[in-house]
């Protein structure tokens, strides 16, 4: 674990939705922990910014949360030809403010 994490984080790719100022963007989820997570998209809301996110488990259950953005990175391709795609890391570290049931059982599935 690096520097300020306290949590152990997993790494899972999940669909998310979220919500802000009343536009709603797709992103995907990852780098889950109790208390976080990473959210990759092209949107990345500014730091403080409360999200309603909704994000699609891999055992087609649906969590909702609540978080508020403490991170927001922003890559651009510009007109650089020839950078490959995963490179790239716009997004946003979220702590998680709201969580549900559904959240608290995937983050347990992957306790093992």
């Amino acid at each position: 674990m690096s520097g300020k994490r306290q949590q152990k984080r997993f790494i899972y790719r999940c669909e998310a939705e979220f919500v802000f100022d009343n536009i709603t963007c797709r992103g995907i989820a990852s780098d889950f922990s109790l208390s976080g997570l990473f959210m990759k998209t092209t949107r990345p809301a500014s730091p403080d910014t409360i999200l309603n996110i909704t994000i699609y488990l891999p055992d087609d259950s649906i969590s909702k949360l609540k978080g508020k953005v403490r991170r927001a990175m922003k890559s651009s391709l510009g007109r650089v030809i020839g950078t490959p795609v995963k490179s790239l890391r716009s997004g946003m570290g979220i702590e998680i403010i709201q969580k549900d049931a559904y959240y608290l059982h995937f983050i347990r599935s992957l306790l093992g």
